[in-house]
């Protein structure tokens, strides 16, 4: 796989076209930083949405006689690198009232799982025990959008992309790599003038499908880090100080020099802070966009299991194209295969109607229209063609649920 080195070969590397100039702060002020990230992120979407339309029509979802029920809420929970997302779609939704907690991967599972949400949301699929402890009669498991992580960093002074491989990545992470200057990072980053000093890891603190996705990628390039930490969504991390959730890891490290992260596109760009470029299989240094995120989903080409299947070794890391991000990442939706069943009587067929009329909406061409403009990555038309029918599965004390069709 990569390696410290550059190789025969001069690697290249990509910049982000489209994407907004990178402007790096300087160090902020408390814990209200992390509040005020997570108000940032939502007024991004508000100013996104506003300017797309998003918010403009009064009706979402239904089209023709179909009659979708009223008066419904639906709550969800889970990955904090589709909150965003999420949050777009939840102020556009008309038809039902959609509440998302961003609380992580890891609490989405769990939540789920204790049936306190009608969905949960990850960046990871479930593990075999996680699947294990899901109740009767089970849930079904959907890529609902994707994304990809991405390394960022505080380095006063240094206005130059930093570039990364994988083993660099994982040695900094492993803490045998503990000084920006050293001369492995310093030789694939040729004239740039790195600073002597101690480089300050940030990790996840809580559950997360971004340390999923991260620890995976590193698993990948590294054996020791394979055969000591693995890939899960939560790390016993060897060394690093944790923040909570994507938008905490982003203020975390916007407020602390010399810092290094991992988050989601999204909030590196919507935050103002740099991200580097990482080696991908061909030798290439890419910085991550939509581009080459999307090129790098359609490159991996995943088999899709059964709805109801293991999901767990489902990948897109490391796509095999020259262009191609290597840390793209689906984002997965977990809803229980017949709500009725599960939740008990509590939970009404309407109920059940309306969840399914809003998962057949986020993955429409509607639902999806939502995603690039924040910086993910609409699903290809096989992932589309598998939601709908793993969605048109979805039954009510096995009664068949047909959704309204999205407009």
């Amino acid at each position: 796989m990569s390696s410290g080195s550059a190789g025969t070969s001069a690697p290249t590397t990509e910049t982000p076209a489209g994407q907004p100039v990178i402007q790096r702060q300087k160090r902020g002020r408390g814990p209200m930083i992390a509040v005020i990230a997570v108000v940032i992120v939502v007024i991004l979407v508000v100013v996104v949405g506003w300017q797309a339309g998003w918010f403009k029509s009064s009706s979402s979802s239904s089209s023709g006689t179909c009659v979708p029920p009223s008066g419904q809420t639906l709550n969800g929970a889970g990955s904090t690198l589709v909150a965003p997302l999420m949050i777009a779609w939840s102020l556009a939704y008309s038809d039902s009232t959609v509440n998302y907690a961003s609380v992580g991967s890891g609490a989405g599972i769990s939540d789920i799982t204790g049936k306190t949400v009608d969905f949960g949301a990850s960046d990871a699929p479930l593990n075999p025990a996680q699947r294990a402890d899901i109740p009767s009669p089970g849930v079904v498991t959907f890529p609902e959008s994707a994304g990809a992580a991405v390394p960022i960093y505080n380095l006063p002074g240094i206005s130059t992309t930093l570039k990364f491989t994988g083993q660099i990545l994982a040695e900094i992470y492993l803490g045998t790599m503990t000084n920006w200057n050293n001369s492995v990072l310093q030789g694939v980053n040729p004239g740039v003038t790195l600073p002597n000093a101690a480089i300050v890891v940030v990790h996840r603190s809580d559950g997360s499908g971004t340390t999923f996705v991260w620890s995976s990628f590193l698993s990948l390039e590294n054996a020791t880090w394979a055969s000591t930490l693995g890939h899960a969504t939560t790390i016993n991390w060897p060394v690093g100080v944790g923040a909570k959730g994507n938008s905490g890891v982003t203020t975390t490290v916007k407020s602390t020099a010399d810092a290094i992260g991992y988050v989601d596109i999204n909030y590196a760009l919507t935050n103002g802070v740099a991200f580097g470029a990482v080696q991908n299989p061909t030798g290439n240094y890419i910085v991550a966009n939509v581009t080459n995120i999307e090129s790098a989903i359609k490159d991996a080409n995943p088999t899709f299991p059964s709805a109801t299947g293991d999901w767990y070794n489902v990948s897109v890391l490391n796509a095999p194209g020259a262009h191609d991000y290597p840390l793209a990442t689906f984002t997965y939706l977990f809803v229980y295969k017949d709500p009725g069943v599960a939740y008990g009587s509590s939970y009404s067929q309407a109920k059940a109607q309306a969840l399914v009329d809003f998962l057949s909406w986020i993955v429409s061409a509607t639902g999806q229209s939502y995603s690039a403009p924040l910086y993910y990555i609409p699903l290809t038309s096989a992932a589309v063609t598998f939601d709908q029918a793993t969605i048109a599965s979805i039954t009510y004390n096995g009664a068949t649920l047909s959704a309204c069709a999205p407009s």
